[in-house]
């Protein structure tokens, strides 16, 4: 079963797969630059690390800092994403209504996740490492508006599509 199906019952997988990406990249990057740099900081004082080991940790981190400005070229692509297959859903423009009905369900699911990643930033061991994702804290903090971007772009490429009866 495809994730991002063209039917119009699939416009809610289509609306949450952006939060729950963002969400998930958003808590791997904290979360693995925080026990990378905990492991840096607990085995450089033994024997077995070397300046190839330190070196190699510095870049691996690095690269997980360049993941926050990753986080928001994704952010950007599940937008596009959203419009484009809004546009291929293959169903009357009208049902563009049950997406502005819904929209309040999929705000506050957003808002959930959006409060679920504030609890979890908010605590004191991410202190440290929260400094080094200022785009990611932005994105992940503020899943609501997202969402709400989603809905916008999503509603108005499923409602401006022209018919070409392939709703019959």
């Amino acid at each position: 079963m495809s994730l991002l199906n063209s039917n119009k019952k699939a416009q809610v997988r289509n609306f949450m797969v952006p939060i729950i990406v963002l969400f998930t990249s958003g808590f791997l990057l904290i979360v693995g630059y925080l026990i990378i740099s905990n492991m840096q900081v607990a085995m450089s004082g033994t024997d077995i690390w070397t300046d190839q080991l330190q070196t190699t940790s510095d870049n691996f981190l690095w690269g997980l800092q360049v993941g926050d400005l990753i986080m928001v070229i994704v952010m950007m692509c599940l937008i596009i994403g959203i419009g484009i297959t809004s546009y291929r859903v293959a169903t009357a423009p009208v049902f563009f209504i049950i997406t502005l009905i819904m929209s309040a369900f999929y705000g506050f699911v957003a808002y959930y996740f959006n409060y679920i990643f504030q609890a979890f930033a908010s605590e004191a061991v991410f202190s440290t490492v929260i400094l080094y994702f200022p785009r990611t804290l932005l994105i992940c903090t503020n899943l609501h508006w997202v969402m709400l971007i989603n809905i916008i772009v999503g509603s108005l490429t499923f409602f401006g599509k022209k018919e070409r009866g392939q709703f019959v």
